[in-house]
């Protein structure tokens, strides 16, 4: 019972952000407006600052990379067996193989890690996810343009978008950048150089205003359907469970038996999988789609049962 009050407390200022996020809406303190100017600062600047600095920092190696790359291949099975469930579930929603593939990582992922074993072990967590950005990138987005509830009129996103996406994406660019300057041994030339150092401090300024953000935006945008609240209940609870049992293989065969890696890459994987799907899906929903509703209250269903997921399984773990 303490152990499990212990993480509880660690994931409480998650918990209470969020909560603060839903009040600020129903009480419309701020406007919509604001908060998506909100989401546009933490997404162009200072969650690509937070996780350049950290990944700068870090002792990293080489066959950390690896595990970016079993990250992906897992998103593909896992998407591929979205496919099977939708014909299992008889689902006519053409976005249900979506949520059964990547994860929101930056906005869930990433403050219930660091609440619990700090920001200076982020960059595991920030290395798996370039395999699962990557996904989201290459093969989720392909696969969300393709299908919907209108597609007359809409304009396709052509090869040369998507190759554009990957290469501008703030997020992609600060986690390369300081992977390859910290592999290069350059952190000490950017912490010591006063040019650099004062460049260093300004990120680490934006930095620090990112998860405190994140989490008030989450809150915000947790929209529930009520009348149709338990409609996505079983499906959400067959994608935690069915990550839960991925975690554990990844965990098992690649992070422990072939590359030998820390317990704390091991509970970066469970952080991870436990996460809802990418939040893109509905951002390709337009108009007034049945589908939506769904899609809507299985994200935000699932972010409640990603956190006590997560208090329990560290609870386990720990």
């Amino acid at each position: 019972m303490n152990d499990i009050i212990t993480i509880a407390l660690r994931a409480f200022p998650v918990i209470a952000l969020i909560t603060t996020g839903v009040v600020l809406e129903k009480s419309a303190f701020i406007s919509a407006d604001a908060v998506t100017g909100m989401k546009k600062l933490i997404m162009n600047l200072a969650l690509p600052c937070l996780l350049f600095l950290i990944l700068l920092d870090a002792d990293l190696r080489p066959d950390y990379l690896w595990g970016s790359v079993a990250v992906f291949i897992t998103c593909l099975l896992a998407f591929s067996l979205g496919f099977l469930f939708k014909k299992i579930w008889k689902s006519s929603n053409a976005f249900f193989p979506a949520v059964y593939s990547s994860f929101v990582n930056g906005v869930i992922g990433y403050p219930l890690f660091i609440s619990t074993f700090g920001a200076e072990h982020l960059y595991r967590l920030a290395i798996l996810d370039i395999g699962n950005l990557l996904f989201i990138f290459i093969v989720l987005a392909t696969f969300l343009d393709k299908v919907g509830c209108n597609q007359t009129g809409r304009k396709r996103i052509s090869l040369k978008e998507q190759v554009k996406n990957v290469v501008t994406s703030p997020f992609l660019i600060s986690m390369f950048l300081g992977i390859l300057i910290s592999l290069l041994g350059g952190r000490t030339f950017l912490h010591t150089n006063p040019a650099t150092a004062a460049l260093v401090t300004t990120a680490g300024m934006l930095a620090e205003i990112t998860l405190p953000l994140i989490l008030l935006v989450i809150g915000y945008e947790l929209h529930f359907d009520l009348k149709q609240l338990l409609v996505p209940l079983p499906a959400v609870l067959l994608r935690i469970g069915m990550m839960l049992l991925f975690a554990y293989l990844l965990n098992t065969f690649v992070i422990d038996r072939l590359l030998g890696l820390d317990r704390l890459f091991q509970m970066a994987v469970y952080t991870m999988f436990i996460c809802p799907p990418s939040f893109i899906i509905p951002v390709f929903i337009e108009g007034d789609c049945s589908d939506k509703s769904f899609i809507m209250n299985f994200l935000s269903l699932n972010v409640i049962l990603s956190i006590v997921t997560f208090i329990i399984l560290m609870t386990v773990l720990l």
